[in-house]
């Protein structure tokens, strides 16, 4: 029963380290050649501008690097923070919870209440007919027990009006 989901785990799980190690080496390559680069950067600026201003300037390219790196992390979280927060407010405008609240609070409050549930009958009923014959025991059940509700309030009606 859980063989297809653990077998998707492990597929998952070999493609990322797959994907890591790929990265992995590349990277270190990379990060050596990198070093290279900064050594014959420094060694260059020491050689032009001296020992002194030769550092300083190679600390401020690394300072203008890491300042340009730091906006663009802060931009992109902020981004990331947007989509975030509209898509809470989406989801928090679709919880059906929203409509009833504003129908509630509307002037024409039974009125409000027919429209929304008109707009949402045809959405319901399709998922109801879908999911019918898996949940039929509970779709029978549940109307057992609103025709034994309805049975239940008319009774109580009827026998306080007497």
């Amino acid at each position: 029963m859980f063989e297809p989901i653990l077998k998707r785990v492990e597929n998952a799980v070999g493609a990322k380290i797959m994907r890591f190690s790929g990265i992995a080496m590349v990277a270190l390559p990379l990060a050596i050649a990198a070093g290279f680069v900064m050594a014959a950067g420094v060694y260059w600026a020491n050689e032009e501008l001296g020992p002194l201003f030769g550092n300083l300037a190679v600390a401020g390219v690394f300072l203008v690097i890491s300042l340009a790196a730091f906006a663009y992390a802060r931009k992109r979280e902020e981004e990331r923070e947007a989509r975030a927060r509209e898509e809470r407010e989406a989801m928090a405008q679709a919880l059906p919870i929203v409509a009833v609240l504003r129908a509630l609070q509307s002037s024409n409050v039974s009125g409000a209440l027919v429209d929304m549930a008109k707009r949402a009958a045809p959405r319901a009923a399709a998922s109801v007919l879908r999911s019918a014959p898996r949940n039929l025991p509970l779709l029978v059940g549940a109307g057992v027990g609103l025709m034994v509700a309805s049975r239940l309030v008319e009774a109580w009606t009827n026998g306080r009006r007497h």
